[in-house]
């Protein structure tokens, strides 16, 4: 009688313990946080800065927020390079039209095989072209 109880017991609990593991979400990806602020990438009236993660799917995410800093009727942008393992490159330009001290966000989402992303801050400048800062690598 007792050992029915003790084997009882131990079922009940092995049966609790593995659902509670087989339940168990999985832990999310570590996301990186960086910025252009203070690098060779920065230029005056700009502010570009984000987050990369990996997901589930093996992709690389990656949101960038980009700040107008100045109130002088020039828009901030971002060009974004991404170079890939197979010797793929992705370029991405993103612009906040929305006025000084705006933010606007994209997210970007990057094939497993990105090897490096590359970043610059840009403004336009007086003839309608942009004003930019070198590149910076933000991933890789």
């Amino acid at each position: 009688m007792i050992a029915r109880r003790i084997t009882t017991a131990f079922v009940a609990g092995t049966a609790a313990l593995i659902s509670v593991v087989a339940i168990s979400p999985t832990p999310a990806q570590a996301v990186t946080t960086w910025t252009l602020s203070n690098t060779p990438a920065d230029v005056t009236g700009a502010w570009v800065h984000g987050t990369w993660w990996w997901g589930a799917s093996g992709r690389l995410y990656v949101e960038v927020n980009v700040k107008d800093t100045v109130a002088n009727s020039k828009n901030a942008s971002v060009s974004l390079a991404a170079g890939y393992s197979d010797g793929g490159v992705r370029r991405e330009d993103f612009f906040n039209n929305d006025g000084a001290n705006t933010t606007v966000t994209m997210t970007y989402s990057f094939a497993p095989n990105v090897s490096f992303i590359n970043a610059r801050e840009c403004v336009d400048n007086a003839s309608g072209l942009a004003t930019c800062g070198n590149t910076v690598r933000i991933f890789g």
